[in-house]
């Protein structure tokens, strides 16, 4: 069911630029002929607005970026289409925003410069045939939104993956990694909620090893062929990190595989792991589910979890509320993540009334339960600027003020 964003006070969208510089093939001066003699004439707070040359045949031109700018289409809800690689230098206050690209070969990078997440990145509504978003350096703030990846990965230190589609399956890659370990600075959240991740074998679906931020993982469907998801490390303040309401699946593999593992957790942090629903369709008997490994120093609850019995071992023993999960049951999903035969999944989620599903009715584990429902994030490319996450409060109690944050793009 689709989430109905009402209350927007207060909503957050992407900055507005100013001047409009305008690339056309064979357009007369102001227009540039290129997207390169475009950025280089810009200047902070530019726009550089593509105009996609005759048949959608790609700009191929390989573009580094020394300012703040925005880059988007020059048709209204379309994509410009492009081929090459882009490279974003890092400086103290630059933003660079990406909405709309589909880049037909061609990956994301950076060049280190300034202060740690001195510089805001957004890629929005874009789409990548055969490359990846690879800005895992601590100067970057980056937010990969409503994206698709046909054949990449997206990895960063400090930011979000919000809706997106990742296909790493052919890579030897994680499908999305999360390694930000910058110290001084006041916690942030680092929202990894209502992607649709398909990770290579030997390689995780989603990897964090971070303790500068505190991590959110909800609502994922992920496919994996040796862990979907693995965390290291975490916060030490006890700020909660939530694990919540994944549909995690081993498709493939090559040796033992791995539902969500949790490994070398820091004294003081706090893991939550719940509303899961892990199970397999890779024919091993190896396969496990919510795995305890070594050097863990955290708090780790993990409870109203549903792991198919198809898995050797559901959930390793040693967790808190171990025992508050269900693992004699057989779950079994359709392509896109939704239960054929779901178990006791169906309002199995934790009962408390706040992580009820949309409908009001109790919540169930996976993808598809709680307020986070995948269904919110996809489909994707719908033309349309969107709010594409909120923050709000589980519940309401008279006489509190309700404060919602909408984060939203548009041109």
């Amino acid at each position: 069911m689709r989430s109905i964003f009402t209350l927007l006070a207060f909503a957050g969208t992407l900055t507005t630029f100013a001047t409009d510089r305008i690339v056309e093939e064979f357009g007369q001066a102001p227009a540039y002929a290129n997207i390169t003699s475009a950025v280089a004439a810009a200047v902070d707070g530019d726009r550089i607005i593509v105009k996609n040359r005759a048949g959608n045949i790609p700009w191929i031109e390989n573009i580094t970026v020394n300012a703040s700018l925005q880059f988007l289409s020059f048709a209204n809800d379309d994509f410009f289409y492009v081929q090459g690689g882009y490279t974003i230098t890092g400086a103290a206050g630059r933003q660079v925003t990406i909405i709309g690209m589909r880049n037909t070969s061609g990956s994301m990078a950076f060049v280190s410069g300034g202060g740690v997440r001195g510089t805001k990145v957004r890629l929005v509504d874009s789409y990548f045939v055969n490359g990846s978003v690879s800005m895992n350096n601590n100067n970057f703030d980056v937010d990969v939104i409503g994206s698709t990846f046909l054949n990449g990965s997206v990895s960063i230190n400090y930011g979000n993956v919000v809706g997106c589609d990742i296909d790493a399956s052919a890579l030897t890659d994680e499908g999305i990694s999360i390694t930000g370990n910058a110290s001084g600075f006041t916690l942030d959240t680092c929202a990894i909620i209502g992607n649709k991740v398909k990770g290579p074998v030997s390689y995780e679906g989603i990897f964090s090893s971070s303790e500068g931020q505190v991590l959110h993982i909800r609502n994922n469907f992920i496919q994996h062929g040796w862990m979907g998801i693995e965390i290291y490390e975490g916060n030490t303040s006890g700020v909660q990190n939530l694990i919540w309401n994944n549909t995690v699946v081993a498709y493939t593999g090559q040796f033992t595989t791995y539902g969500i593992s949790l490994a070398n957790t820091n004294t003081g942090s706090v893991w939550e792991v719940m509303n899961n629903a892990v199970t397999r369709t890779w024919n091993n008997s190896n396969n496990r589910g919510i795995n305890r490994d070594s050097g863990n120093l955290g708090q780790i609850n993990v409870y109203f979890n549903h792991v198919s019995n198809e898995l050797l071992i559901p959930v390793s023993p040693s967790f808190t509320f171990e025992s508050d999960n269900t693992v004699d049951q057989v779950i079994t999903l359709n392509a896109d993540g939704t239960f054929a035969s779901p178990g006791a999944c169906i309002d199995g989620g934790n009962p408390a009334g706040v992580l009820s599903d949309l409908d009001l009715s109790p919540g169930d584990a996976g993808a598809y339960g709680g307020s986070y429902t995948l269904t919110n994030f996809h489909p994707l490319h719908t033309g349309s600027a969107r709010v594409y996450l909120t923050g709000h409060p589980f519940n309401v109690r008279s006489g509190a003020t309700l404060r919602v944050k909408g984060v939203a793009f548009d041109r």
